[in-house]
């Protein structure tokens, strides 16, 4: 199968121009007028399988004359200046619409699609974390009104915001100099550091008072304004929480004044889940079921693997006097994409909080997804990368060329991240380059995710926790062990670890591959690309290798089996 990808790849290399990062977030046509359907429905892209149900999910009708009295009525201008309302841009679960008035003002609306859960959590969250941020000085946009019902002349939710001017990072951040670069990372630890000096007092997501209900828990923020408009701690807010039938449960969601509270809260609303609802099923990822010869996962056994993790939470347990234990905000998707900057590389907001949460920072330290570069030797070391070219770097082709640029830019990006976070956040990089506190962020972040066949991965991470036993956390400068830890709680046989390691290592294989399709369709994890023409070619290349698969890779009735009923690029029940 890889001698064929191999294969395949070589090809088609050079089909596709790779879209920027922004692409997910695609900028749709601006006319003066748009018509309902172009209001409401999903015009930034299209997918190349389960198109259907991917347009239904961002379908999103609403009451346009309500809208623009709303927005008059916020700016204090008449509905007539109103001279346009388009659509701005479609995420991936909200639509933006921008609205235009005759002396330049705009007003940006974020409106959230139907699959959105809660919605009254959710816009509210969202508000709260925006107005507390502003309040503090950090740029991100001033909420001009917002309601968390339906029960408004617009028909839906919805947030008004202030217009942050600039333009998006995503679309500068590949042809930017070093220079420029630095300055951005600079900026944006500068930012996070003032983040982090706000004092919580537990972790779970933000809101105002006046937007929770009786009976609904929260904690008060020191100092976030006073009254009914007083900023506290409420339940988390966030999507997996709240994912097909986990709505329903009744568990604790927060929020949590220690770190065992909330280290144990996702496992156990997984565990309660399972009891409930868990049935067995196929995995999830249809590229590898094969690995599984078709069987339906059984939500049992990974019961018992969240029944060892609360057996073993109790010590790994972070104290409150511990750095790491400490509940800091972070952004949810702090990439290029989410960063709106002046053409002399000046920071001008940072835009969509939505699903942010407040979580201890063991638990949410990281260097962001596209400024980190870990499985490269040289970032792994944290060493000041070389940024020159290579001498033969002109005798290489161009995507070559490309391929070296792409490489020097990561490692320096990832280097400067994690330098500059050293100096002035040191907690965080502590909590960064401590391999025993990111083990309990990725057993935490997979013992807390909904489940959806694979169990796997929670068993390879507990084996991981249960090889590197005690997982002591450094504390300026010393080994803290947790008390009373002797042994540890839980363990596995030598033949059932060697098992397991194969198969998530066989399972990391099979993942690599589909990353590799997925990188030559030029599509995303769920089959988005941005026009008809990336659709057209697309579908042809995925036709293309199901073909290839059978011809040459189809030496079972296994993998025949997989490529004919379960191949990944086919429209499929979900």
């Amino acid at each position: 199968m890889k001698l064929l990808l191999r294969r395949f790849a070589k090809s088609t290399r050079g089909i596709f121009l790779r879209t920027n990062i922004a692409r997910n977030m695609s900028t749709a046509s601006q006319p003066s007028r748009s018509t309902s359907e172009e209001l409401f429905e999903y015009t930034s892209g299209r997918w190349i399988y389960n198109e259907e149900l991917r347009r239904t999910e961002r379908s999103c009708p609403f009451d346009i004359d309500g809208l623009t009295q709303v927005l008059a009525k916020t700016s204090n201008r008449p509905v007539s200046t109103l001279l346009s309302l388009a659509k701005l841009s479609e995420g991936g679960f909200n639509r933006i619409l921008e609205a235009t008035f005759d002396d330049g003002h705009q007003i940006i609306a974020r409106l959230p699609y139907p699959m959105v859960t809660p919605k009254r959590y959710t816009i509210a969250s969202e508000v709260a974390t925006l107005k507390l941020l502003h309040s503090r000085g950090i740029p991100v946009p001033k909420v001009l009104g917002y309601d968390t019902t339906v029960h408004n002349p617009v028909g839906v939710e919805y947030i008004l915001l202030e217009k942050i001017s600039g333009t998006s990072l995503g679309d500068r951040w590949f042809e930017m100099s070093n220079r420029s670069r630095k300055r951005i990372i600079e900026q944006i630890i500068n930012i996070e550091k003032r983040i982090f000096q706000i004092h919580f007092p537990a972790s779970g997501s933000l809101y105002h008072r006046q937007d929770l209900t009786d009976g609904e828990r929260y904690s008060h923020v020191t100092g976030a304004s006073s009254s009914l408009d007083e900023v506290v701690v409420g339940p988390i807010a966030q999507h997996e929480w709240y994912y097909k039938e986990r709505a329903e449960l009744k568990v604790d969601r927060g929020p949590w004044s220690n770190f065992h509270d909330c280290f144990t809260a996702g496992a156990k609303k997984e565990l309660k889940w399972c009891e409930i609802y868990g049935k067995p099923r196929l995995h999830v990822e249809r590229y590898l079921r094969e690995l599984h010869s078709f069987q339906k996962m059984d939500p049992a056994q990974y019961q018992e693997l969240l029944k060892l993790f609360l057996k073993l939470a109790p010590s790994l347990n972070v104290e409150a006097r511990h750095p790491l234990s400490r509940p800091v905000l972070r952004h949810p998707d702090l990439s290029p994409n989410n960063i709106m900057v002046s053409e002399d590389d000046q920071i001008l907001g940072i835009i969509d909080w939505q699903h942010a949460v407040v979580l201890p920072l063991c638990l949410v330290a990281g260097i962001p997804k596209y400024f980190q570069n870990w499985g490269d030797p040289v970032s792994e070391k944290l060493s000041k990368p070389d940024t020159k070219l290579p001498e033969n770097f002109n005798e290489l082709d161009p995507q070559q060329q490309a391929s070296v640029k792409e490489t020097l830019q990561k490692r320096l990006t990832h280097f400067l991240y994690a330098a500059g976070t050293m100096i002035d956040i040191p907690d965080h990089f502590s909590a960064i380059t401590q391999y025993n506190a990111m083990l309990r962020n990725r057993l935490y972040s997979l013992a807390s995710m909904p489940w959806e066949g694979d169990s796997v991965s929670l068993k390879r991470t507990l084996i991981e926790v249960v090889q590197n036993w005690p997982l002591t956390l450094e504390q300026s400068g010393s080994l803290e062990t947790p008390p009373h830890v002797t042994q540890c709680p839980i363990e596995f046989s030598p033949e059932e670890t060697q098992e397991c390691i194969q198969q998530y290592d066989t399972q990391e294989e099979e993942l690599q591959e589909l990353i590799s399709m997925r990188d030559h369709l030029d599509i995303d994890p769920q089959g988005w690309v941005p026009d008809d023409d990336h659709w057209e070619k697309s579908r042809e290349m995925a036709s293309d290798i199901k073909q290839a698969m059978l011809e040459h890779a189809a030496k079972t009735e296994l993998t025949r089996t997989a490529i004919l009923d379960h191949f990944p690029f086919d429209d499929h029940e979900e």
